[in-house]
């Protein structure tokens, strides 16, 4: 059976994303980070994303939960929505591998794709920047009703 997302996997145990979705992935894309607490709980936090069309990377300080957990348990899913449209979305499931971001640069270039400032402003200081890159075992993007039609906002009252 062929898998209907399109995904093949790579020479190194990981899977490439199809391009069907890298409009998703490379507009200002929020996605939704599932890690696994200790007590063996869910937790799913919100992060911008970015995609080179081949690599998944996010960004996280030494101090936060989730870099807490991705040091016990690196398995994660990353659910990215159509910023425009709700009814598109990719699902990315793999493992996590941390890494430091040497001279900040995964962070800034979030702050210039998503803030058009050149350093990321809101950092403390002591604070140690990480890289979360998605080595990807599973892509999921199903074709559901309505995927070309986005809802409606509610009326403004």
């Amino acid at each position: 059976m062929s898998d209907p997302t399109g995904s093949a996997p790579t020479g190194d145990g990981g899977v490439v994303i199809p391009a069907a979705v890298h409009d998703i992935l490379t507009d200002k894309p929020i996605g939704y980070l599932a890690t696994t607490r200790p007590d063996g709980r869910l937790t799913v936090t919100p992060m911008a994303v970015m995609f080179d069309g081949t690599t998944v990377q996010l960004s996280t300080i030494t101090s936060r939960r989730k870099f807490r957990n991705l040091g016990l348990d690196d398995r994660v899913a990353l659910c990215v929505p159509h910023r425009n449209n709700p009814n598109r979305y990719v699902e990315i499931r793999g493992r996590a591998v941390l890494s430091p971001d040497h001279g900040r640069r995964l962070v800034n270039a979030i702050a210039k794709k998503y803030m058009d400032v050149e350093d990321y402003p809101f950092d403390r200081p002591g604070d140690e920047r990480v890289v979360i890159t998605i080595l990807v075992e599973h892509v999921s993007s199903p074709e559901i009703p309505l995927a070309d039609t986005p809802p409606s906002a509610p009326d403004a009252r």
